[in-house]
């Protein structure tokens, strides 16, 4: 009996262990991964940097425009600086300013007085994390690191823009801290595309029993892995983008700069001065004068001398006139006893011959020419070149420069706007589809600026080529070429010339109506045109405000941009 008993207490005893033992396996095996995640969340946590990532922006050939800057950044933690000071300090501004005193030592550059700012305000707005700096050196992490100040934390950044990024006006850039959003250029266009559902970054922090976090232990970078956004691939090429801004930043104060392929009709470069940091739009608020956010490549101006290549071909392309007409300058066209516009040649051109008159850009040859067409006429080849149409491939939002041809009644509404002056308002992008049209043989095409975009599926959707239209014959495209030619060869535009192939383009200076303050009429002035001359690739139009002459200001920055353009391409050959 009493050994039965003994057996019962054996078997209760065994029953017992082995409920435990399966608890422990089940614990310690099947539900580990769990249990641990609920620990380590006991004793952790999580504070979101607030760096939200976008989708990256890609060049033609598939180079990084955004995206492609990893620096360091310096967080506070503003909540944890003011429970480490407690007692130690009067106040929490008291907590801010010390903590601020000692990062300023470590560091170099970093103001403590913004700093304690920073962190002043962050708090009040109940926020558990603010950027104090970014770009650390290796010398300010070593330092920071070193002098182990609670709340304080390094963690990595990725940056939306460098500051020496490019095509700052075409890319755009976002706005918003709960949200960040597109506001502008391509940022704005495929805002839904670059977006991610990814979460920010976060901070982990092992805390102890008190919730304090553990030194040595103290904070670790989480971010999630799958970065659910799309791709945009621009039609830009970032080679000749360097290039185009490089002359423009030795030369050009404020003005525009666009590059297009003359067949494919896609943009090549496209850049506006003055600049911006997108990384810092507070600091051109205040320089709203000189609109720093404008992508002047997409604003309107009157397009001066340039217009008179529509008006050469229309007159050719109607048999209003033959190269070899002549026509007499004497230094002004008279409508009137009273009204006349006069020839940037004071003097007069004299007799010359139509082709003569094109490359000397002669005002009252154009009046003449302008007069025979008539309005009806030039409004129908405004309309066969779509001058004024805004469509730009791959750009999402129909544009908006309002560009207009409106020729007033009366001859002198004729010559004004034969001239590019009153009635008539262009897009530089306009203006150079004008030039590629001509150089591509007669035939005309939408620009482009996207080649395509991938989606959030992975999908990718390629942006339509152009259909071409014949707007006029091939022969008549020819003789247009011909006078382009001889403007950089003998007329105004030689200072756009080089010596290793054939230029061809036009020169303008356009009056603006504006004054400076000592009654000197601003001025813009442009140089458009395209090369190889003989074997046309590419188009270029420069636009610079405020300039003196098309000649003076923007044919060498064009000499210089396609001299580059030719020496890269000969080097990839």
């Amino acid at each position: 009996m009493r050994t039965d008993r003994i057996y019962v207490l054996i078997y209760i005893f065994l029953f017992i262990f082995a409920l435990l033992l399966g608890k422990i396996f089940y614990y310690q095996i099947v539900c580990n991964e769990e249990i641990t995640k609920q620990a380590i969340a006991m004793r952790s946590k999580e504070i979101t940097l607030k760096e939200y990532l976008r989708g990256p922006i890609l060049d033609r050939n598939h180079l990084p425009l955004t995206d492609n800057t990893r620096t360091y950044a310096l967080y506070g933690l503003p909540f944890e600086i003011v429970r480490n000071y407690q007692g130690k300090v009067h106040d929490k501004e008291q907590a801010f300013k010390e903590i601020a005193s000692q990062i300023a030592k470590q560091t170099n550059g970093i103001e403590a007085n913004l700093v304690a700012s920073n962190l002043s305000n962050a708090m009040k707005k109940g926020h558990p994390i603010v950027r104090l700096a970014e770009d650390l050196s290796d010398e300010d992490i070593s330092k920071i690191n070193s002098s182990n100040l609670t709340g304080v934390v390094i963690a990595p950044l990725i940056k939306r823009y460098n500051s020496n990024n490019l095509c700052t006006h075409l890319i755009g850039y976002v706005k918003g801290t709960e949200k960040v959003q597109g506001v502008a250029g391509i940022e704005k266009q495929y805002d839904q595309i670059l977006s991610t559902n990814a979460l920010s970054p976060q901070l982990v922090s092992i805390n102890d029993a008190r919730g304090r976090p553990i030194q040595g232990l103290m904070f670790k970078i989480r971010s999630e892995q799958n970065r659910n956004q799309g791709t945009v691939v621009l039609t830009i090429d970032k080679r000749i983008q360097t290039i185009v801004e490089e002359a423009m930043d030795k030369k050009v104060n404020k003005g525009t700069v666009v590059v297009m392929d003359v067949n494919s009709k896609e943009i090549l470069a496209i850049a506006s001065r003055p600049s911006f940091n997108p990384n810092n739009l507070a600091s051109v608020m205040d320089k709203e004068k000189d609109s720093p956010l404008t992508n002047r490549a997409f604003n309107r101006y009157y397009p001066g001398s340039l217009f008179k290549i529509l008006v050469a071909a229309a007159a050719l392309e109607e048999k209003e006139v033959l190269l070899e007409d002549r026509f007499e300058c004497q230094g002004f066209y008279k409508f009137t006893d009273k009204l006349s516009i006069s020839c940037w040649k004071k003097e007069g051109h004299g007799r010359q011959t139509f082709a003569e008159a094109f490359a000397n850009s002669c005002n009252p040859a154009f009046i003449e020419l302008g007069i025979k067409l008539q309005r009806d006429k030039l409004y129908e080849y405004v309309k066969k070149f779509h001058l004024t149409d805004e469509t730009i491939n791959g750009w999402v939002d129909k544009t908006s420069s309002n560009s207009f041809v409106k020729i007033s009644p009366g001859l002198a509404g004729i010559g004004n706007a034969t001239l590019g002056q009153h009635g008539v308002m262009l897009t530089p992008i306009q203006i150079t589809n004008l030039i590629a049209t001509i150089a591509n043989d007669g035939k005309w095409g939408a620009p482009s600026i996207t080649r395509y975009y991938i989606d959030k599926e992975g999908n990718k959707h390629f942006t339509p080529k152009p259909n071409l239209e014949q707007v006029i014959s091939v022969d008549t495209a020819k003789k247009v070429q011909m006078l382009m030619e001889e403007v950089v060869q003998n007329g105004t535009g030689k200072n756009a010339g080089l010596t290793t192939v054939k230029i061809a383009g036009k020169t303008a200076t356009s009056q603006t109506g504006m004054y400076l303050e000592e009654d000197k009429e601003i001025l813009n002035t442009w140089f458009g045109g395209y090369f190889p001359a003989d074997n046309p690739k590419w188009a270029i139009v420069v636009m610079v405000e405020e300039g003196s002459s098309g000649a003076a200001d923007a044919a060498p920055i064009f000499k210089e941009i396609s001299s580059k353009i030719l020496d890269l391409f000969s080097t990839i050959k």
